[in-house]
């Protein structure tokens, strides 16, 4: 006999006995069959998901596998046609001889020689031009100094010569006007006359 709380799953007159029990049996077996399919039901829900993503994987396998493929098509067509790489003009496919080396490094000397010696003229030229320019600074230096000497003594003849002027004239004395000293203005007329 089932004991358990009055008013759950209690017990029940005689003629409700196997009623409730039978009731306390079926609510047992509901919640076994409720939580087994509880059970079930999530267990069918993982079930989908995992078997759905294997499909999504396996077609990102395939999808990955067609790309590989692809990308390889592509590299080896990149490889076959690529245009014809253009020689170099400076480099020749053939292996020079000793006589072609020798001849090319004569012409190498000769442009050399030929650079050295205009290097040297115009290094020459270049001496000559600032040799130029140095006699003519001096030769400048020189008239300049030649310029003042002659100023100085042109001045100094100048000079001589108002002197010389003024010692042949003879030493007049100013004519006196008649209104500034009349006695000596009559004077001066009186001895002119005599």
């Amino acid at each position: 006999m089932l004991r358990s709380k009055p008013g759950v799953n209690g017990v029940y007159p005689s003629r409700h006995r196997e009623t409730s029990v039978i009731v306390c049996r079926q609510s047992c077996i509901t919640m076994t069959n409720s939580h087994d399919s509880q059970e079930a039901a999530h267990l069918e829900k993982l079930r989908s998901q995992i078997s759905t993503d294997i499909e999504d994987m396996q077609q990102k396998e395939t999808s990955l596998r067609e790309y590989e493929q692809r990308l390889r098509l592509l590299v080896e067509h990149a490889h076959n046609s690529r245009p014809p790489q253009t020689a170099n003009q400076f480099y020749s496919s053939t292996t020079p001889t000793t006589s072609s080396v020798d001849a090319e490094w004569e012409k190498y000397r000769r442009a050399h020689a030929l650079l050295e010696a205009a290097r040297r003229g115009l290094c020459d030229d270049r001496l000559a031009v600032k040799d130029r320019e140095e006699k003519l600074q001096l030769r400048e230096e020189e008239v300049a100094r030649r310029e003042a000497w002659i100023k100085v003594r042109e001045q100094e003849m100048e000079a001589l010569a108002q002197a010389r002027l003024a010692e042949q004239q003879p030493a007049t004395k100013p004519k006196t006007s008649f209104t500034a000293a009349p006695f000596l203005a009559a004077r001066n007329l009186l001895m002119r006359n005599s």
